[in-house]
Parts: structure tokens; C-alpha cells; sequence
């Protein structure tokens, strides 16, 4: 169930790290198959104004306003919990990361205007989240979810974009999904 995946240290290692990491060595074998890693990692040009440096940075800051406010002394499983969401969430920023921001970005240049890239990569973020619904979680929350993760995923593209590699994305976005899994696992 998708509202029990973050209760437990066994239900984060066998309902986060283990299917992520299934789902991680398949994206690497097809990413090599491809031989895209290049492109999808490096940014052929990087892009954009000193002022956009602001995407990254507020959702750095809110990651850490979520790590701020989280209640570490009410975790269950303490650190042992911690670890293992810590081990799922970088999971999940490299493949959630590699699949819409790396192979997506990188298969969508081929036919499509960059503007069109951006919005791509950023409904298949969405889109990502919609199998939740599957799983347990209401129809509404998972909506809300899909826009939100649109929306997040095309701050990620820019900031993939403004650094020149989809590494700090995938460091941004594992450091999220743990500050508002710990966050919630806290209260």
C-alpha cells in the first residue's frame, strides 16, 4: 500500500530500496545499450541567467526547512530507518532522474524543439506518479501529486541545464523525497 511504504525500516527496504534498485539496474543496462550515458549525464551547453539560480536553491531550502522541522527523536527505527530511506531516496533520484531528465531529454532532442523537451520531461515526471493511485493512494492526492511532480520536474530540467549535469539533479531530488519522507515518518 502507498500510504504503508514509509511506515516501517522493512517496508522502506523492500518497498523502496529493493524495487527502486530493480528498477535502477534496468535503466542502466538500457542507458549503456543505448550508449547514451554521456548525453544523458552532461549537458551539451549549459544555459540560462544568474537569477535562475534561484529554482535550485529554494528547493534546496525547502529540503531543508522539511529536515528543520522534522521531529528526529519521534523517528521509528531511528537510524536505522534513516539509512534505509536514505539509501531508497538516492535510488530514486538516480532513476526517477536518469529515466525523465537523462534518457526522455535525451531521446526527445532528437525530434523535438527544446521547449518541447523541457514540457516533456516534465509530464513524464508527472506521469510517473499516476501507478500510485494503483497502490492505495486516493485519486485525489495522487493528482494533486502528478501536478506537483510536473511542476518540480521542470525546475529539475532547468537545473540540470544550469549546472551542466543531471548528478546535482539526482542529488537535488534524492535530498527531497528524504526530507519529506523523514519529515512525514517524524510527526
Amino acid at each position: 500500500e502507498y500510504d504503508e511504504v514509509g511506515d516501517t525500516v522493512e517496508n522502506v527496504r523492500e518497498g523502496i530500496v529493493l524495487a527502486v534498485a530493480l528498477g535502477a539496474v534496468y535503466l542502466v543496462i538500457v542507458t549503456t545499450v543505448l550508449g547514451w550515458w554521456k548525453p544523458a549525464i552532461r549537458e551539451p551547453r549549459r544555459v540560462g541567467s544568474r537569477w535562475m539560480w534561484i529554482i535550485p536553491v529554494l528547493l534546496l531550502l525547502g529540503a531543508v526547512g522539511n529536515l528543520a522541522t522534522t521531529k528526529w527523536g519521534e523517528i521509528d527505527g531511528g537510524g536505522e530507518y534513516a539509512l534505509w530511506l536514505a539509501i531508497g531516496c538516492l535510488l530514486v533520484g538516480f532513476s526517477e532522474e536518469l529515466l525523465t531528465r537523462g534518457l526522455a531529454i535525451v531521446g526527445g532532442r532528437g525530434s523535438m524543439h527544446e521547449k518541447w523537451v523541457w514540457v516533456f520531461s516534465g509530464v513524464i515526471f508527472g506521469l510517473l506518479h499516476v501507478p500510485n493511485a494503483l497502490f492505495g493512494q486516493s485519486v485525489g492526492s495522487t493528482l494533486q501529486q502528478v501536478v506537483f511532480a510536473f511542476a518540480v520536474g521542470l525546475m529539475y530540467y532547468v537545473t540540470r541545464r544550469l549546472t551542466g549535469t543531471l548528478i546535482v539533479t539526482m542529488g537535488l531530488h534524492a535530498i527531497w523525497d528524504f526530507s519529506v519522507f523523514i519529515q512525514d515518518h517524524s510527526g
